[in-house]
């Protein structure tokens, strides 16, 4: 009796599968595993790697859900310098994704075109079945001038900042190579070592150069940030440079070494600056030509002898 109660009490154990036959027939042992009865939630597959999976997703699956509608392809016939082309576009799009569209076909940017419907110019942002296009409508699509004289501002602008973003890179560059020379020259001179002159000279130079480079940059927003920083660095390094001059003279003082003359280069440098110094000092005297020669020209008055030019020298 207990076995007997035993037995009813278990359940029978689907029998065994193997995998080769699952392959063969997955429907035959879906419905043996499951006792002869195979719903339609329960199909099986076999996967690649030999595992026997529940199957999903079947052709209900795929089917639309009765309450979507699915989005519908409009043909739009658009207007453009005469010609008229067909558009076929989703009715759900903007505006500004027909323009892309028109822009394929005609050639004309996004950006440089008007599209009008039903006498009525269309927002890029605005929808194509909010604004009751439908399929087969037209619209006319033109271009707009101020439009695109905005565009190519906007892309000499950008033009001229990409190329003053380049040029300030290479400075930055430039600074970078001599920045560890800067540094070594610095650090031998506080150490009271003795450095060449014309390596400081020609450091000096160099930086200078790259100086000019940077004054040459016209630029705005972050690049003009950028340029202003790297010209604040490169005066940095300068004035170190200046420094270091400066004590290696005194250490070569101190040893009772003679200087080294500076190269003939050099000293048409410093000429030509003692000239340019000379003439803006005198650029920046009052003028007195206009009084002096105001006066020769009363005395002549006065005297009555005939005039004579003072200038006849600056003919020479």
């Amino acid at each position: 009796m207990l076995g007997a109660s035993a037995s009813r009490g278990r359940k029978a154990a689907p029998p065994s599968v193997k995998l080769g036959a699952a392959k063969e027939a997955p429907a035959t042992v879906a419905a043996a595993a499951s006792g002869g009865k195979v719903s339609a939630e329960e199909v099986w597959e076999v996967r690649p790697g030999g595992m026997l999976v529940q199957k999903r997703g079947g052709a209900a699956d795929d089917e639309p859900s009765p309450g979507v509608k699915p989005v519908r392809t409009i043909r739009v016939k658009a207007k453009h310098a005469g010609v008229t082309h067909e558009i076929y576009v989703s009715s759900e799009a903007s505006f500004g994704e027909l323009k892309k569209l028109v822009a394929a076909k005609t050639g004309l940017h996004p950006d440089d075109q008007k599209v009008l419907y039903k006498d009525k110019e269309r927002d890029s942002k605005a929808f194509l079945d909010v604004a009751g296009v439908k399929d087969r409508s037209k619209v006319v699509v033109v271009e707009d001038p101020e439009a695109r004289a905005r565009r190519l501002i906007e892309e000499r602008r950008n033009g001229h900042l990409q190329k003053a973003a380049s040029a300030v890179a290479a400075v930055t560059a430039e600074v970078d190579k001599l920045a560890p020379k800067v540094a070594a020259l610095d650090a031998s001179v506080r150490k009271g070592e003795k450095v060449a002159e014309k390596d400081v000279v020609q450091v000096t130079e160099l930086l200078m150069n790259e100086l000019l480079r940077l004054d040459a940059v016209v630029a705005d927003g972050d690049v003009k940030a950028q340029r202003r920083m790297q010209v604040k660095r490169v005066q940095k390094y300068v004035e170190t440079l200046d420094a270091v001059a400066a004590r290696n003279a005194a250490t070569v003082r101190k040893s009772g070494a003679k200087p080294a003359p500076p190269p003939p280069q050099q000293q048409q440098q410093q000429a030509r600056q003692a000239r340019w110094e000379m003439l803006d000092l005198l650029s920046s005297l009052p003028s007195t030509s206009s009084a002096s020669s105001t006066t020769t020209v009363s005395s002549t008055a006065s005297s009555g002898a005939p005039p004579t030019n003072r200038l006849d020298w600056m003919l020479f």
